[in-house]
């Protein structure tokens, strides 16, 4: 069963317009002093050096099992919502999976967590079933497995996970009111992550859902799993023609994709703020996916949103990424790809909050998604909207 919406304390801002006393006038003086070096930024600062827009939603979409060449075979005219996020924001088609598994809970776990599956930080789950009752992502590795959850629900933010598959309740569990990681951060927001968990099998009606619950009380960052690729590739194959089911599948997703695009440009509280990461857990060949074949282990990635520049992710990170062409670097290569495990942290760095606990994805060197600022080093751009985080809490 879905959990309900966990009560969030709400904190107002003081009101400087209301101040009295001594104070007002160095209030005041500080203000001006800002005001005057904000101009002066403005006017001496070169346009690539502008500071990125205001993100205070992120929506996190996993297409299951897509692959960048069932969007590109398409074309606009099929899919115009997806060629919107293309065209409109920054995107590779050659981004990786996880080196060492290419199926879906390993992934999606890595997306969310920033790490790697193997190794000595990786998460260590390696199973794509159900998880046994009582298991979860801290018992299967032996210590506590932070999250993007744990960072934005810490912060006094809202945050939702809407899957379409079953075995998703593996997040619900691990990040629930008794197994969540105490709230060290600020007030004490209590130990469950995750505000809202809904699972649905019907991508349509857990969209509608999604949407209803992101017009009442928005997430901060929310989740949301669309499995119909994967389960048409599974049951059909993974067929780059447009008539077959695979294809239809990836066209019922861009019509779903158009309901949250329709969402965020037409409600107040989220239109001008909010951004989307579009990536997916795998592609796939045949009847199957895994991590050895270039089909199945490339992947699309895509930031839409305020400020967001249009164009190639791998121009925008030169010196921080490296397009792999059509290799597959292990987590030693010197320069990595963009991965679909970036996806938690980039969220987090687009909310101006630091990186996941623990994780190594996306973290020592941050993609960049606006032109020559580095998210790791936004300076007062990520500091005022963090301090905003903290002032108005939802």
């Amino acid at each position: 069963m879905p959990n309900p919406p966990s009560t969030r304390h709400m904190a107002r801002l003081d009101n400087a317009n209301n101040a009295r006393g001594p104070g007002l006038r160095r209030r005041a003086e500080r203000r001006a002093a800002g005001l005057l070096v904000a101009i002066l930024l403005c006017v001496f600062a070169p346009a690539a050096f502008s500071q990125p827009g205001t993100v205070r939603h992120v929506i996190h979409i996993s297409v299951d099992g897509l692959r960048p060449d069932a969007v590109t075979r398409q074309g606009p005219g099929r899919l115009p919502n997806f060629y919107r996020l293309r065209t409109e924001g920054a995107i590779t088609d050659n981004a990786r999976t996880d080196y060492d598994y290419g199926n879906t809970l390993p992934n999606h776990v890595a997306q969310l967590t920033g790490r790697p599956v193997l190794g000595e930080g990786g998460h260590h789950w390696t199973t794509n079933r159900d998880p046994r009752p009582g298991q979860t992502l801290h018992s299967q590795r032996g210590a506590y497995v932070a999250s993007a959850f744990d960072v934005v629900h810490d912060a006094g933010l809202r945050t939702g996970v809407y899957a379409s598959k079953s075995k998703f309740i593996l997040l619900d569990r691990s990040y629930d009111a008794m197994r969540g990681a105490p709230d060290v951060t600020g007030d004490d927001d209590g130990r469950d992550k995750i505000d809202a968990f809904v699972y649905d099998t019907d991508t349509e009606d857990l969209v509608e859902r999604f949407a209803r619950d992101m017009a009442s009380q928005p997430h901060a960052y929310a989740f949301l799993h669309l499995r119909d690729p994967d389960t048409q590739g599974h049951r059909f194959g993974w067929r780059m023609w447009n008539w077959h089911p695979y294809m239809r599948a990836v066209r019922r997703v861009d019509a779903l994709l158009g309901r949250v695009l329709d969402l965020v440009e037409n409600d107040p509280r989220l239109a001008g703020n909010t951004a989307i990461i579009l990536t997916s857990d795998h592609g796939g060949s045949g009847h199957r996916h895994g991590a050895d074949n270039a089909e199945h282990y490339t992947v699309p990635f895509y930031v839409w949103g305020p400020g967001v520049p249009t164009g190639d992710l791998y121009n925008l990170n030169q010196g921080l990424r490296g397009d792999p062409l059509g290799g597959r670097p292990g987590f030693d290569a010197q320069l990595q790809p963009i991965r679909n495990g970036a996806a938690a942290n980039l969220g987090l760095a687009l909310l101006g909050l630091d990186p996941v606990p623990g994780s190594s994805i996306n973290t020592a060197s941050r993609m960049r998604v606006w032109p020559a600022v580095d998210l790791g080093e936004r300076g007062t751009a990520a500091g005022d909207v963090a301090g905003a985080r903290g002032a108005s809490r939802r």
